[in-house]
């Protein structure tokens, strides 16, 4: 097996990821300012109720955001998705654990950690019709297991837009 990258291109596999709306924070919701994604079951998913997801402890699965628009018109939007979880219904002050993190931006000052990550890639990517990210995460945080999911967007930028749909799945997870 080869210690370097195979120059050969090639298309990476991703999960297979069917949607359901029971799992789903929104379905093509447009954010134009910092706030929760909730245009579906309040925006707020509850790991400890029926099934598909389990009843309790660790629950593993694919958070899944499908970008469907995006504006980088003016050269200085970013977008921070955040997914939190917490144990408080309510995502009260002090409750809440930051579980996994995903940013978009115009250019490479926008991005989190800017000089390692430059710039975010053309969204949709050439040839495609648009950007599905899928990140493996769980609930389970420092030995604490995390009963409500809730995604959130810091916007920033002269015009910032972005349209998504976004869900959890757990179909074929290994995490």
């Amino acid at each position: 097996m080869a210690l370097t990258a195979n120059l050969i291109p090639s298309q990476v596999t991703t999960f297979p990821c069917p949607y359901d709306a029971m799992l789903a924070f929104c379905s093509a919701q447009t954010l134009t300012a910092t706030g929760y994604f909730n245009n579906l079951n309040s925006g707020q998913l509850d790991l400890g109720g029926a099934a598909p997801v389990s009843a309790a402890g660790r629950t593993d699965f694919i958070w899944c955001m499908d970008i469907t628009a995006i504006d980088v018109s003016s050269n200085d939007e970013s977008y921070k998705v955040h997914l939190f979880g917490s144990n408080d219904v309510a995502f009260g002050n002090g409750n809440v654990e930051l579980l996994a993190f995903h940013d978009f931006a115009a250019v490479t000052a926008g991005r989190q950690v800017a000089t390692i990550l430059g710039a975010s890639p053309t969204i949709p990517p050439t040839g495609l019709g648009g950007t599905i990210v899928q990140l493996p995460a769980t609930n389970l945080m420092q030995r604490i297991y995390y009963r409500y999911l809730r995604m959130y967007l810091v916007a920033a930028g002269t015009t910032p837009s972005i349209t998504l749909t976004a869900y959890i799945s757990r179909a074929n997870i290994n995490v």
